[in-house]
């Protein structure tokens, strides 16, 4: 991927930031576990399992209802998943993922959940890519990351991310498509900054 696409994202990122502090919104910071299912290339399924983690940031721009109603914001999104062998091949995999892009927040005062669309890139490492008639160990893509969450929360500035699920396409090279199909599943816990 081209260094001025990782620029886009991070400028994104800063940005997002940048304007959460100007205006004074709310805000969130996240840590979970993640577990994902990844495709290999070429044939049948090929699926195989990596682990890691994930942290995110929320910006709760727009309250569409109340303390506890809809909502519109912005989120920026970081994984890193591992596998030591890809369905038994001497060569491994780490996933790392920088995304950000809008998220709706659905309405819940124990039971909070959202749905977003993430944009930005992906960095494999670690594994074989093919490039121009060899194998290299990394290589960066476009990643499209379609998720949805639920939280319990424990009090005002506290929340447990009981489910969060993602689709998260990248189009790392392979030896047919070049895209990948990944789900993603995570848990872990949210802090909550109010205005």
């Amino acid at each position: 991927m081209p260094k001025a696409a990782i620029t886009v994202v991070a400028l994104l990122c800063l940005a997002l930031a940048s304007a959460a502090q100007a205006q004074a919104i709310s805000k969130t910071v996240g840590f979970r576990y993640s577990e994902q299912v990844s495709n290999a290339p070429a044939g049948a399924c090929g699926c195989f399992g990596l682990q890691g983690a994930a942290g995110d940031l929320g910006w709760n721009l727009k309250q569409l209802g109340g303390n506890h109603g809809a909502g519109l914001g912005l989120a920026a999104d970081v994984g890193v998943e591992h596998t030591g062998s890809v369905n038994g091949a001497s060569y491994g995999l780490t996933l790392t993922t920088l995304t950000a892009g809008p998220r709706f927040m659905l309405p819940g005062r124990k039971l909070p959940s959202f749905a977003q669309a993430l944009f930005g890139f992906a960095h494999g490492s670690g594994s074989a890519f093919p490039q121009n008639n060899t194998l290299v160990s990394s290589a960066n893509s476009f990643a499209l990351d379609l998720g949805a969450g639920a939280d319990y929360s424990l009090d005002k500035r506290l929340t447990v991310r009981l489910l969060q699920l993602d689709y998260l396409r990248t189009s790392l090279p392979n030896v047919t498509t070049n895209w990948q199909n990944n789900l993603r599943i995570g848990a872990g816990l949210t802090l909550h900054f109010a205005r």
